[in-house]
């Protein structure tokens, strides 16, 4: 198949968030699987040293993208990036759009239109509750406005899990719809335990420490203000708090003021981004994941975590939790302080069994490898070509 990925931003711009390692991720194994992948995307969050020109078209691990200039205004307004997708849209089979309340979509509808091709829409969580609950009357405007023809248009709506699926019934989109989750990179997330004790030896943390682990962009909607009073109340474990990420909203000098007043700050660290082969090794050094989301319409993180050893504890609004409570691979609690610091002490006080944690790995490479989300996707992609549902 002919694929075009139409996407605002894309790798490396990894400071925009989880949909630009999945969605690249994606792409990368569709044109694995002998599909023929294109990028049109702007140069947004691309830093100088990568080194590249707008307009100029390159090949990223097997993936053709070209990256158009990103100009002055609200969200990503690229009128290169417009015109490629209306240039490009009719040597497609299909065009698959991501990003929901971004101005560049209507051009791919309109691009779509013309050529009589299909498009698939990712809303990768932007039309879920949290997500209405911020600016709620500017986004209902512009839903009206636009956003409701484009995502009416879709020949089809992928969803990443069963729970942003459920929220999204409510809209009665005609396209089909599939839930198709992330997949991660099982050959590089795994388990390093002598990179984990490494890092735990350089940090200064013994074995006995148990080491609670939170990685991904400090943001409101991650709930991290949930821990300080969690951590608060395990007076009888001997825990080190880590967080690993990007501040974007302001959170890391709330939660360190609240750590402070609580006394805990001491066993508290925080560490800017890490590259991928070192973030595994401190997800293989730590004992417990925590993800106590507002909101989240997958998880990436978690995967990542578990497939390198760790125990997780979600929140019951991380979109993977249903999948996770079928298949027993996380601990789901509600966003209560009492019932967390209740199972994390629980949690410490236990070792995973070697056996188990073989046990998980195998069920997360059978489910979440990415090979098999674009095994997945292709098919969804094949349904929708067979029935010929183009935008009217």
């Amino acid at each position: 198949m002919k694929i075009i990925h139409y996407i605002p931003v894309y790798a490396p711009a990894w400071e925009f968030g989880g949909p630009v390692l999945s969605v690249s991720q994606l792409c990368e194994a569709l044109a694995g699987q002998g599909h023929e992948v294109e990028v049109v995307t702007s140069d947004a969050g691309i830093a100088p040293e990568e080194g590249v020109s707008s307009g100029a078209r390159l090949v990223r691990n097997g993936v053709a993208v070209t990256y158009y200039q990103r100009v002055p205004g609200l969200g990503v307004k690229s009128p290169d990036m417009e015109a490629a997708i209306r240039a490009r849209a009719g040597w497609a089979d299909i065009i698959h759009v991501t990003g929901v309340w971004q101005r560049v979509s209507r051009a791919a509808r309109a691009a779509a239109q013309a050529e009589k091709t299909p498009y698939v829409v990712s809303p990768r969580g932007a039309l879920g509750v949290y997500s209405w609950g911020q600016k709620r009357l500017k986004k209902s405007l512009y839903y009206l406005l636009a956003e409701r023809a484009n995502m009416r248009a879709a020949s089809g709506v992928h969803y990443t899990s069963e729970m942003e699926r459920l929220e999204c019934a409510h809209f009665r989109f005609p396209g089909l719809a599939r839930v198709i989750p992330n997949g991660i990179d099982t050959a590089l997330w795994r388990r390093d335990a002598p990179g984990g004790e490494a890092w735990r030896r350089d940090k200064g943390f013994g074995p006995e420490v148990c080491v609670i682990l939170s990685a991904g962009r400090l943001h409101h909607k991650k709930g991290l203000d949930l821990l300080p009073e969690t951590l608060n109340r395990l007076s009888e474990i001997d825990f080190r708090m880590v967080f690993v990420g990007g501040d974007d909203d302001g959170t890391r000098a709330a939660l360190q003021t609240a750590f402070d007043r609580l006394g805990v700050s001491g066993r508290v660290f925080f560490y800017d981004r890490l590259p991928p082969e070192t973030l595994r090794a401190v997800y293989s050094a730590a004992d417990i994941f925590v993800l106590p989301s507002r909101h989240e319409n997958f998880g990436n993180v978690v995967l990542e975590a578990m497939a390198c050893g760790c125990t997780a504890l979600i929140s019951d609004m991380v979109g993977f939790h249903l999948e996770a409570q079928t298949t027993g691979l996380a601990h789901v609690l509600p966003r209560d302080p009492a019932r967390w610091a209740a199972k994390l002490a629980e949690l410490a006080r236990a070792s995973m069994p070697a056996r188990e944690r073989q046990e998980r790995t195998e069920t997360l490479r059978e489910r979440f490898d990415i090979r098999r989300s674009a095994e997945g996707m292709a098919a969804f992609y094949r349904q929708i070509l067979a029935g010929r549902r183009c935008a009217p």
